[in-house]
């Protein structure tokens, strides 16, 4: 399950061991905001973001990167 709005931690997969964050940025550009980087919560570490236009490119997207996640808690933020 892909959840929305959520810190994650790539588990396996390309990217491993970095955080993970999806945005729904429909009100701006109709898609979502995949964010990747070792800490999200750092301003000056090097961080990466993607975007897809539907939550079934999403899905691909996920799918083709390998992803096993394991989401945070809310408040792990």
């Amino acid at each position: 399950m892909i959840e929305i709005g959520k810190l994650g931690i790539i588990e396996s997969g390309d990217e491993e061991g970095f955080q993970i964050k999806v945005l729904n940025d429909s009100e701006n550009t109709g898609g979502f905001l995949i964010l990747t980087g070792k800490d999200l919560n750092d301003e000056e570490s090097e961080g990466f973001d993607s975007w897809v236009s539907s939550y079934s490119e999403l899905e691909s997207y996920f799918k083709e990167s390998n992803w096993k996640i394991k989401w945070l808690k809310t408040g792990s933020t």
